[in-house]
């Protein structure tokens, strides 16, 4: 019994081939955007390649402990990378900076390392830009720090060493291994704050990564890009990228220490492997988890990139920007975004010319095109409304996937999604068919596309390719059936459609993956509505494979697939779980310690000083009022006092100055906390300087700041508010968190750092009289 469709299977070889064709087309695509494989790696490279072995060997040596900005092992991280810049030969600098960043949310002090190759122009002409190459050395608390960022600090040492050893290039290299990106970009902004050299930067490349495998990917460009688009289609041919990426990230709230040059109006490229996420910010950003394919692309990349634009004048690369796509076999496909909206008018004329030839042909009714076209707009949204809906319902089944990183380690459950929601669209066309023909919808989706197409042409150009060649494509395809008047019973028309499809799954099978990469599954809804959007614009050639192919087939494929994603997923955080968090926290002044933790559910086998019968409630004694972390809410038992110092607040000075107040408190941490956080509850902060940095000159409520590896003196936090202010509302109050526990503790023990997170925290407040 058919399933939905009558499955005639008239043409069974042909239905094979076409099947057989898409797989291979599809797989094709999906693997042009995989690192080469690790049998490539050549296993003795020359004095001037890229060494996969040594660099692994140094990664895993800053890589051995967490360290974190302001911790002992970070300085361990920082004197080995200058002994191996030394050993070959260069006079690295330490750069000292007290930097903030331009948020206000952060500041600290930093020791950024750098070191500057010389080139042929700095004895021949002293005007020319030298290239700027960029990664952080820090890493967050709870991480080792391989992926994010050592594995392209690694590469610039790397790159160091081969360039070293041969002739010089033309511009000087000035390489950075900056500090403090993870908790604001520090690192960075002192640079480009203070440093001499920040003046002879022409150009920068940046590597950084939130995954340990995958493809490395050209994710940001600075404006004006034609000019480094250009220069990365040539050094690098096979680069993956496209001009959507950049389009979206533009949109996104994320920054890296690219944002601070990119502002600075330094031109230049940003890099990133995103594959493996569950990595990212975790205990399992490892150096032995890094993919060795994609250490070796990087190292590779990285290379050839500084070799190409180390003998460009960077002094001439302002141009207009470029609309960019990778394809298979063509590389890196860019164009002026001048061109991207006579194109789409083109293929706009290509798609009124097919529809014409086909109303002409009696093969379509402009009013039910229309309608095909609300339809359409409306399945497109209740399939991914729907699809989303589904996964919330799936969290809430299985909480423990609400914090896992990746709840789809083998992107199961993605095909599961894909084929259950082309089963629906396929079913909501086939329910239209009395009133809706086939090629009504073809056209209908046709004209959503131009719209689309018109739409990021004028607004969006960059995301204008991935609507332009998918539908010329199909156009073309479409107008040779008209034009040949070739009958749906014809082995010849399948396969001229499947023709026009091949830009479009090409382009988008790639994207599809990456989207669901990088946004994860709460936001699979997003690739899902990629992919039908697709689909749509494939109709007549998805309607052929369901008359011919029963669709319970697709349905099984998808059932076998989310058990396999059930399976995979299991298996995958059973070898890698996810560690529960622990708050050791104390407030002396109030005599108030306590145990806490986030969690949904407790441990009580891994944490056991929460066994009994906790607590399960917003802690605001300890975390302020009406302040974010004030209403979290945590199981939380009573800790012993343990004896680590809290923050020193001393009141230095208090003055009206016009019609503000200016009070100034000096703020340290005797046990030398990682870091301190700063916020003000009950009342308004009209502006704010921390040492002579300005964090903020807008009134703000609830204003809060950190500072990261604070000088052993401390600091003096400056602060202004309404003469009139109700003062005795206003508190300050300061929470200093130690990763690893200070000597003076005592009284509790930290658990197994294998097993827990452990942060341990105490907090001062001063009521500002």
């Amino acid at each position: 019994m058919s399933f939905f469709f009558p499955a005639t299977a008239k043409h069974k070889h042909t239905l094979i081939a076409v099947l057989l064709t898409l797989f291979l087309l599809i797989s094709f695509a999906l693997s042009s955007v995989q690192p080469p494989a690790s049998a490539l790696i050549p296993t003795t490279p020359a004095t001037n390649q890229f060494s996969l072995k040594a660099a692994q060997t140094q990664l895993h040596e800053i890589t051995r402990e967490r360290h974190p900005v302001g911790s002992l092992a970070h300085d361990v991280v920082r004197d080995y990378l200058l002994a191996e810049i030394k050993a070959m030969g260069l006079e690295p600098q330490i750069h000292n900076s007290f930097a903030s960043f331009e948020k206000g949310t952060a500041s600290g002090q930093v020791q950024n390392i750098v070191v500057r190759l010389p080139g042929r122009n700095a004895t021949q002409d002293q005007s020319k830009k030298a290239l700027l190459l960029v990664a952080h050395y820090d890493a967050v608390p709870n991480s080792f720090g391989a992926g994010d960022d050592g594995v392209s600090v690694i590469s610039i040492l790397q790159t160091l060493r081969v360039l070293k050893s041969q002739a010089p290039l033309a511009n000087d290299v000035i390489c950075l291994l900056s500090d403090a990106e993870e908790v604001g970009l520090l690192g960075a902004a002192g640079f480009a704050k203070d440093h001499a050299w920040m003046k002879d930067v022409g150009m920068l490349l940046n590597f950084d990564n939130r995954g340990n495998a995958g493809p490395v990917l050209m994710f940001e460009p600075s404006a004006g890009n034609g000019q480094l688009i250009a220069g990365l289609a040539q050094a690098v041919p096979g680069v993956i990228s496209n001009s959507m990426m950049y389009e979206v990230y533009k949109a996104l709230p994320n920054d890296t220490d690219f944002t601070v040059f990119r502002k600075q109006g330094i031109p230049g490229l940003n890099f990133a492997m995103i594959q493996n996420i569950s990595s990212y910010h975790t205990r399992y950003d490892r150096s032995e988890l890094i993919s060795p394919a994609s250490q070796q692309q990087q190292g590779e990349m990285m290379l050839a990139l500084v070799r190409h634009f180390g003998n460009q004048d960077l002094t001439q690369l302002t141009a207009d920007d470029h609309v960019y796509f990778s394809f298979p076999l063509l590389g890196l496909v860019h164009y002026p975004v001048t061109y991207a909206l006579p194109i789409a008018l083109l293929i706009s004329a290509l798609g009124v010319a097919c529809f014409w030839l086909a109303r002409k042909n009696g093969q379509v009714r402009s009013l039910a095109t229309l309608g095909a076209t609300v339809g359409l707009l409306l399945a497109l949204l209740a399939i991914g409304y729907v699809v989303q809906k589904v996964w919330n319902l799936v969290f809430h089944m299985y909480p423990a996937y609400m914090e896992m990183h990746d709840q789809d380690t083998g992107h199961f459950y993605l095909l599961a999604m894909l084929l259950l929601s082309a089963l629906g669209f396929g079913l909501l066309q086939k329910a239209a068919s009395r009133w809706i023909r086939l090629q009504e919808w073809a056209y209908g989706a046709a004209l959503v596309w131009i719209v689309i197409l018109l739409l990021t042409s004028a607004r969006f150009p960059g995301a204008s390719f991935l609507f332009a060649w998918p539908l010329c494509g199909v156009l073309l395809s479409w107008l040779v059936i008209n034009v040949r008047k070739i009958g749906e019973e014809k082995t010849a028309y399948v396969w001229i459609i499947g023709a026009g499809s091949v830009v479009g799954i090409v382009l988008f099978a790639p994207l599809v993956l990456l989207f669901n990469i990088a946004l994860g599954f709460h936001s699979i809804g997003v690739p899902v509505l990629l992919f039908i959007i697709l689909l749509s614009l494939l109709t007549p050639l998805w309607q052929w494979i369901l008359q011919e192919l029963r669709a319970g087939y697709f349905l099984l494929i998808s059932v076998v697939a989310i058990i396999a994603g059930a399976f995979t997923t299991a298996a995958f955080h059973r070898e890698f779980p996810i560690p529960p968090q622990l708050v050791y926290v104390a407030m002396p002044q109030s005599q108030l310690s306590y145990w806490l933790t986030p969690q949904q559910e407790v441990n009580t086998q891994l944490l056991p000083m929460l066994s009994g019968n906790p607590e399960h409630r917003a802690v605001p004694e300890l975390f302020g009022k009406n302040v974010p972390r004030g209403e979290w809410v945590y199981w939380l038992k009573p800790a012993p006092e343990a004896g680590i110092s809290a923050p020193v607040l001393k009141l230095v000075s208090d003055q009206i100055v016009g019609e503000q107040r200016e009070i100034t408190i000096h703020i340290s941490s005797p046990d030398k906390a990682n870091n301190a956080r700063i916020q003000v509850e009950g009342g308004s902060v009209l502006s704010a300087r921390l040492q002579d940095l300005v964090l903020t000159k807008e009134a703000k409520e609830k204003w809060a700041t950190s500072v990261h590896a604070m000088p052993a003196e401390g600091v003096d936090l400056h602060l202004q508010i309404a003469k009139d202010q109700a003062a005795a509302s206003m508190t300050l109050r300061v929470t200093n968190s130690f990763y690893v526990l200070p000597p003076t503790a005592k009284n509790i023990v930290a658990p197994p750092a294998t097993a827990v997170d452990f942060v341990a925290q105490t907090i001062s407040s001063l009521q500002i009289p």
